[in-house]
């Protein structure tokens, strides 16, 4: 149980609704100074709620209030004669909490953007990783070692390049082995 504050108009209408769970409150005015309110659990109990309010306006007014069959009557009298209220009441009431959501369920994942996304991260570590092996063979400066670790590179990012060649691709991937 929660609660909620409604403001009630002396026609009825509702003017808005304040609430910590279910809002789906509906007001009925059969008659003069009567006010049947549906979709609460009746008045909200201290400490958590103070009851009523009425404007200024009815401050000579009366009201009772009474909770039957999910129904909250709210009963005005003036002069001891039910009376409709000249502005309004504001009326602090229990209400059902907000169903806890479901969790939405997991999107599947897109084994192709997956794929996609795996290859641009590894093309990016082989791009990094070639460019000064690549600088020192091209100032004729690179060592033997360094020669062959470009060569590694490269192959590995030929074979990133080749990947939608292989049976299976985008679910059944095998990926190369980055160059030691």
């Amino acid at each position: 149980m929660t609660r909620a504050a409604i403001n009630i108009l002396g026609d009825g209408s509702i003017i808005d609704i304040t609430s910590l769970g279910k809002a789906d409150i509906t007001v009925d005015h059969p008659g003069p100074g009567q006010y049947l309110i549906a979709g609460t659990l009746g008045m909200c109990p201290p400490p958590e709620g103070w009851g009523y309010v009425i404007n200024q306006m009815d401050a000579g007014a009366s009201v009772a209030t009474s909770f039957a069959d999910g129904v909250l009557l709210v009963s005005v009298a003036k002069d001891g004669e039910p009376a409709d209220l000249l502005h309004s009441i504001t009326l602090h009431v229990a209400v059902e909490e907000l169903p806890t959501p479901e969790p939405p369920e997991p999107v599947p994942a897109d084994p192709l953007q997956q794929a996609h996304e795996e290859a641009a991260r590894l093309r990016a570590i082989a791009d990094t990783a070639i460019a000064p092996l690549q600088d020192a063979v091209d100032l004729e400066e690179a060592t033997e070692l360094e020669a062959a670790l470009l060569k590694e590179w490269k192959r590995f990012r030929v074979t990133l390049n080749r990947l939608p060649d292989q049976e299976g691709y985008p679910n059944d991937i095998t990926w190369p082995a980055l160059p030691a």
